[in-house]
């Protein structure tokens, strides 16, 4: 990207760039996985573009919860909904532990709303993992419930800032499949 730069050349922030890896049970269902060229939810892009996964990972605790933590605590309703939208826009102190949440006055309303439903909907999401990062690894999770013909689809995908961080936002993605044997 002519105005992102590179992640070889570390001017990509590694921690914009996100890894879905998907378990399907059903290949049936992998061709049309793999045939859509849906771009990420807008609450997700929210999470993505901004400073979040400074303190939040999808699945561990790091400075604060992680959105897999958020989604159990609490349920979707509006109270709850209205909650936790005004602790990312406010900030909150003593919610998960002695560490504030810091106040996020530059989020809009609506990119704040967006966040919050992408958590209550896909955070908990089973068989769907995220990953942040240029590189790692992940383990695929074997169980009574993993078909010998089923497949993960590793979605790689990066959002850029626009041009001067304002104005629309492009998606770029790429995905492989690992069936099982």
């Amino acid at each position: 990207d002519k105005e992102d730069g590179e992640s070889k050349y570390d001017e990509i922030n590694g921690k914009e760039v996100l890894l879905k890896v998907k378990y399907f049970n059903d290949t049936a269902k992998l061709n049309s996985a793999l045939n859509t060229n849906e771009n990420d939810a807008p609450g997700l892009i929210a999470i993505r573009t901004s400073n979040c996964f400074n303190c939040h990972a999808f699945e561990s605790k790091l400075i604060g919860p992680s959105f897999n933590e958020i989604n159990k605590r609490y349920k979707p309703t509006a109270a709850n909904i209205a909650l936790i939208e005004k602790r990312i826009k406010e900030g909150s102190t003593g919610v998960w532990g002695k560490t504030p949440m810091p106040t996020h006055p530059e989020l809009s309303n609506e990119q704040i709303k967006n966040m919050v439903q992408w958590i209550m909907q896909n955070a908990s999401v089973q068989g769907t993992h995220y990953y942040i990062g240029l590189e790692g690894n992940f383990n695929a999770q074997t169980s009574i419930n993993t078909n010998k013909n089923g497949a993960y689809v590793l979605t790689a995908s990066y959002v850029d800032h626009g041009i001067n961080n304002k104005g629309e936002r492009l998606e770029g993605r790429d995905a492989i499949v690992i069936k099982m044997k």
